[in-house]
Parts: structure tokens; C-alpha cells; sequence
């Protein structure tokens, strides 16, 4: 019997980065019954601290709070940071439903050995970031492991032509099996080792989220669009109004660390939002507008008409994903929101492409560990 960790964000309260490690960790251990497969339960705290770090009055030093104003403006904005890290810590409760390695201290962590670890997917190389760059273990660095594999890993935004640091050229030379998310990285990859990476799907295509028992029922009885993101244009909003208007839909926003929106008719705050209920809204929308990443992927995954803001951070990590279906024209170009609404979805030449490359990343799982056994 093997043992298998996946390394990954963790505890980071976001639903696609969830569902991602949650649905590696099945399609693992579907793949390697006989394996014990674990999650690395450890997150550099540079990294966490975005999340539930505190914004502390001590910046501003104790004994002067009389003579300097903003002593009281960084106090109120503590008060306030703390309430919300109340109702975002309750998603690491969720983290804690995945077979994981039990918390770590960094100590800990470079004590727990594997057979063999997993790092990805998303954008964990992108070292372009402050957060990310703290960490090396994502190029393997530091791994107690006698095999590092990459699955669905990205550079983000990182540029072509960047100087890269040390530790990624020697991590990445030393994994004998790198896949990537989109292009973009697999260029990368080749420029830093000069071996094309493994184009692969984000680990969610691979697990059954249409038929998982953990995915709740419908959850309200009346026809809705989902409006999942941060940021959305004047064009988005009247748009999708006059189409909610038209077509008798409530708008309801999904938060995800603070997004409200007065022009939504409802809002499902985070800490009222398990990632699994999170699925069951987008699964039963009739319309999704997004502009995230996994807002696409899981929009994809329900067979969704959707209308996507494309950001530039997003389209870093999903352009190739996006022209590689056919899709560039009506998620990335303009248009209005009802002509990207009522664009002829034909899910059956959509789903054609993303089996296609399913069956390619299945194939790279199986066969990483087993040629290194032999």
C-alpha cells in the first residue's frame, strides 16, 4: 500500500479551490484503491493571512492614538475584519470533511513522508505573486516524497520572458511528470526544462458532480440567473436586469468574500454557502453570469448558458481552455447579454472536446505512477 498526498491550496475559502481538491481526492482514490490518498493539511500562513489575517491597530503604535487620527480608523477596521473572518472561518470546517493528513506545522510537514505527491492544480506556480512565491513546495522543494507529479498546475500570470527563479528551474527539472491547466504553462514549462507539459482538465471534470449525494436538492422553488464574481461591467448589470426582467428570473448573488450586489434580489452569503450548495445553485440556474474561473468550469460541467465578464487574471488561466472548445466568441468578445444568453448552446460538440481530454488526464494519472514502478 502506497501512500499518496495530494498538496494544494487548503483552507482557503474559496469553492472552486475546494471542489478541486475535493474532486482530485475522489478521482484518486477511484484510480488507486488499494492507496492510501491524503490531503497535505498545510498552507503558508503568508497565504492564509489574506483571508483571515487581521487588520491590527498595532501598525499604528499604542501610545500616540491621541495625537494620530488614524489609530481609530484602523481599530474600527479591525473590529470589522474580525466579523468577517468569524463568518469566513467556518469554511475551513469543510476542509476538514476530505481525508487529509490531519493539520501540520511546517515541522510536521517536512517529517510526513509519501510515496508520492500530487501538487496542483491551479495557480500554484505562479511565482510572479507574493503568496505563492513564498512557498516552494509547489515545485517540489522541500517535498518528503521519492516522487513529485504535477496535475492541472499554472502559472497564472506569469509572463513569457520573466526571469525565473532558481528554485523554479530546479523543481521543475526534477519532476519526471508535469501537467499543466492551459498553454500558456506548457510553454512555460518547455522554456524552463525544454519538455512540453502534459496539457491536462482541472481535476473537477473528472469527478461526478451531476450524481454526488453530498450535492443538495434545488434549492428554492422560482427560475434564476447566478451571479458569481467580483466584478462586473455597467453594461453587465443593466443587461442582465432587462433580461431577468423579461424572462420573470430572480437574480441571485453567490458570495464569495464580500461580493453584494443591491441590483441582485438576493444574496446567499458565504457563511451561509457550503461549497456542495454552492453546486446545487449553479447546477439549477437557468442563466450563470461570471467572471471567475471555476464560475466557467462548473457553468461547463451543468450545461449552463453563460455570460462571462472576461478579465484579464482569469483569461490568463482559461483562454486556451476557452478556444479549445470553441467558445472564444461568445464568452470573450462583445456582445449583449441576451445574445450570449440565448446563443445556440449545443452541449453535444461542447462535451465531445472536454471528453476528449478527460480521457487524456485519466491517462496521465494512471499511467505517472505506474511507469515509475515498473
Amino acid at each position: 500500500m502506497r501512500k499518496i498526498g495530494i498538496y494544494t491550496h487548503w483552507n482557503v475559502p474559496n469553492y472552486g479551490t475546494f471542489l478541486q481538491a475535493y474532486a482530485l481526492q475522489k478521482v484518486l482514490e477511484n484510480i488507486f484503491k488499494s492507496d492510501d490518498i491524503y490531503q497535505i493539511a498545510y498552507a503558508e500562513k503568508s497565504h492564509l493571512d489574506l483571508y483571515y489575517g487581521i487588520i491590527s491597530a498595532a501598525r499604528t503604535r499604542s501610545h500616540l492614538f491621541l495625537i494620530n487620527p488614524k489609530f481609530y480608523l484602523l481599530a474600527f477596521k479591525s473590529l470589522l475584519r474580525i466579523k468577517e473572518i468569524k463568518r469566513t472561518k467556518k469554511f475551513i470546517m469543510y476542509y476538514k470533511d476530505i481525508k487529509n493528513t490531519g493539520e501540520l506545522t511546517n515541522q510536521e510537514f517536512l517529517n510526513t513522508s509519501f510515496d508520492y505527491v500530487f501538487v496542483g492544480s491551479d495557480i500554484i506556480w505562479d511565482f510572479s505573486r507574493t503568496i505563492y512565491k513564498m512557498d516552494k513546495r509547489f515545485f517540489g522543494i522541500g517535498l518528503n516524497t521519492k516522487e513529485v507529479i504535477s496535475y492541472a498546475a499554472s502559472f497564472g500570470s506569469v509572463k513569457k520572458g520573466i526571469q525565473v527563479p532558481e528554485y523554479v528551474i530546479n523543481g521543475l527539472n526534477k519532476m519526471k511528470h508535469v501537467s499543466v491547466r492551459d498553454e500558456k504553462s506548457a510553454k512555460l514549462v518547455k522554456q524552463i526544462t525544454g519538455k512540453y507539459g502534459t496539457i491536462v482538465i482541472d481535476p473537477t471534470f473528472l469527478w461526478d458532480f451531476w450524481d454526488d449525494n453530498n450535492i443538495p436538492i434545488r434549492p428554492v422553488d422560482f427560475k434564476y440567473i447566478i451571479v458569481y464574481g467580483s466584478y462586473f461591467t455597467k453594461k453587465n448589470i443593466t443587461e442582465v436586469i432587462k433580461y431577468a426582467k423579461e424572462h420573470n428570473l430572480k437574480i441571485i448573488c453567490l458570495d464569495s468574500l464580500r461580493d453584494h450586489f443591491n441590483w441582485c434580489d438576493i444574496t446567499i452569503t458565504q457563511d451561509k454557502l457550503h461549497p456542495f450548495l454552492w453546486c446545487s445553485y449553479l447546477k439549477h440556474a437557468e442563466v450563470v453570469m461570471t467572471c471567475t474561473y471555476h464560475g466557467l468550469i462548473f457553468s461547463l460541467i451543468y450545461k449552463k448558458r453563460i455570460v462571462m465578464n472576461p478579465l484579464p487574471f482569469i483569461m490568463d488561466k482559461a483562454s486556451s481552455f476557452i478556444d479549445f472548445l470553441g467558445l472564444t466568441q461568445v464568452l470573450t468578445e462583445e456582445g449583449s447579454f441576451k445574445e450570449k444568453a440565448d446563443w445556440d448552446w449545443d452541449y453535444s460538440k461542447i462535451d465531445n472536446r472536454i471528453e476528449e481530454l478527460k480521457e487524456k488526464s485519466l491517462s496521465f494519472i494512471q499511467n505517472v505512477i505506474i511507469e515509475d514502478d515498473e
